[in-house]
């Protein structure tokens, strides 16, 4: 394995560690000691065998398996040495990992190593998940015989397999689209009827909907939200947020909010603000949590407390969200027969992401999606655009029956070329704003090269060649194109990623993505309309 050591100014040197010797370990005790000085190890010295250890929002236990009796000294013959020793190499693994690994990464950890310890080499394969960690550790324990090599062997290429089936797997779907815009429409008719309890109860599930569904944050990043978040600058309603700085792998675990992430600023729109602010001030008087957060965690146990809840957390935690989530389908969603899926809390950032791409060009979205460290990871937010085209489609075109909703404009067919196109290469054009001189309508068309302003591709354009609109109201083709531009927007990112591209590339694959999603939405309203008024 290898030690990695920030040095200043942005640089930082690795060290290659072959095995545990005296000079490891005189490393990894000044480690230890650096982090008790800074407050991440809160209990325990090295020669403990349990260490507490806090990075602000939590504290995590790590606790070694006590040497008792003759029973597990066999379990170390396959690995070449002694419990004590093991016990040593493992703390010593744990510290190379701090700044690396989360808090309850390591925990975990340390439970598959304990495990480890007990473990015959016949079965070591059943702790395949942490097969990369066994790997590393059985390395860097001192000695070796013949069992453990074997033992090294089948776990790595176990680890190969593994990989190749998760390339050739099928990516994990979000709940269906249909149930985020149904979702919205009981949480919303919810809001504007419940009293002051409920509001102050189900406050951070309202706000995580209706933030991170167009904000694309991590549902930590939305519960470590400071207190003092809104302002106003210039007539705007700003809101602070801290987003993590570890994502990507570029930078290493500090176990402070201060040091995993950073404050950044976003414009919210009024409604928003002004429901912010009321919660706000309606909790002014409660008790604030530990590290000084947005959401307390008063109205959330006041309102379970019938129910079994205790005043037991520091701050409104992932489990409180998660709790008032489950609380509201049970007793808003399933009440009222509304043929909703489960919709997790992780699922928002991935809807805001596959909206903001279909809006357009955001430096936001730009910077998420160049920012990931693995192609797979972006791959979740382009892999269903086209299922978000149709359902959202489908809504409009349900509504559009109702009494009260009606869709506006119709299709135009052409018998005679219109009085007032305007001529362009190909064709005609028919949009009001090209014929008063501006080019708003033409920005809005990116051709397969990434061509801003192709008339091919516009419905404005009234080719000379009629058969060509016959292609372009094929929802088949138009889909085609969509999945073909998604891909397009793959190859971009992943230049840009690499360094051999720019952000303007991914900004006019996005816009080219845009107006593609347009099309297969149009082409999709009037095969609906078609197949409603049969």
């Amino acid at each position: 394995m290898a030690a990695r050591e920030e040095t200043g100014n942005g640089y930082s040197r690795t060290m290659p560690i072959r095995e545990l010797d005296g000079t490891v370990l005189r490393m990894v005790k000044d480690i230890f000691e650096d982090y008790r000085q800074r407050g991440i190890i809160i209990t325990g010295t090295f020669e403990d065998m349990s260490w507490t250890l806090t990075n602000e929002a939590k504290n995590v236990g790590l606790a070694m398996l006590s040497f008792e009796g003759g029973t597990k000294k066999a379990a170390m013959s396959w690995i070449g040495c002694t419990y004590p020793q093991y016990v040593k190499c493992v703390k010593a693994y744990i510290l190379l990992n701090l700044g690396e690994l989360s808090l309850d990464s390591l925990q975990e950890l340390v439970r598959f190593l304990n495990r480890l310890s007990v473990t015959d080499s016949e079965n070591v394969a059943q702790l395949i998940e942490y097969g990369t960690h066994i790997v590393s550790l059985l390395q860097l324990i001192p000695g070796g015989n013949e069992r453990r090599d074997a033992v090294i062997a089948d776990l790595e290429e176990r680890m190969e397999q593994r990989v190749w089936r998760k390339k050739t797997a099928k990516q994990r779907r979000l709940a269906d689209f249909k149930s985020y815009l149904r979702f919205q429409k009981v949480l919303s008719n919810f809001w504007r009827h419940a009293d002051e309890r409920q509001k102050l109860f189900y406050f951070p599930l309202y706000f995580w909907w209706n933030l991170t569904a167009i904000l694309p944050l991590r549902p930590m990043e939305l519960l470590l939200m400071p207190r003092n978040c809104l302002f106003m600058r210039n007539g705007e309603n700003i809101i602070t947020v801290r987003r993590t700085k570890l994502k990507g792998g570029k930078e290493k675990i500090g176990y402070s909010i201060a040091d995993d992430y950073k404050l950044h600023e976003y414009v919210v729109n009024t409604q928003l603000a002004e429901e912010l602010l009321w919660y706000m001030k309606s909790t002014e008087a409660m008790r604030q949590t530990e590290i000084n957060t947005l959401f307390l965690t008063e109205p959330h146990f006041d309102y379970i407390a019938g129910k079994g809840g205790v005043w037991r957390s520091r701050y409104y935690s992932y489990d409180s969200l998660n709790t008032c989530r489950r609380y509201f389908y049970n007793e808003v969603v399933k009440p009222q027969g509304e043929d909703i899926s489960e919709i997790r809390l992780g699922d928002t950032r991935h809807i805001a992401m596959t909206n903001l791409i279909l809006s357009g060009g955001s430096p936001v979205v730009c910077r998420e999606l160049a920012g990931h460290s693995n192609i797979d990871i972006s791959s979740h937010y382009y892999s269903n655009i086209s299922n978000l085209v149709e359902c959202m489609t489908l809504e409009r075109f349900r509504k559009s029956r109702s009494a009260e909703t009606m869709i506006s404009g119709s299709s135009k067919y052409y018998i005679t070329k219109p009085q007032d196109a305007q001529k362009v290469y190909g064709g005609l054009c028919t949009s009001a704003a090209y014929k008063d001189g501006e080019v708003s309508d033409c920005l809005k068309c990116v051709g397969n090269n990434g061509n801003i302003g192709d008339c091919r591709y516009c419905s404005y354009y009234l080719p000379d060649n009629p058969g060509f609109m016959l292609e372009f109201n094929d929802d088949k083709f138009a889909k085609a194109q969509l999945d073909a531009d998604c891909k397009y927007l793959i190859c971009m990112i992943e230049l840009v990623r690499k360094g051999f591209g720019y952000t303007e590339d991914i900004k006019t694959a996005l816009l080219r993505l845009q107006h593609s999603g347009d099309r297969y939405g149009k082409c999709l309203l009037e095969e609906y309309s078609k197949e409603g008024g049969a």
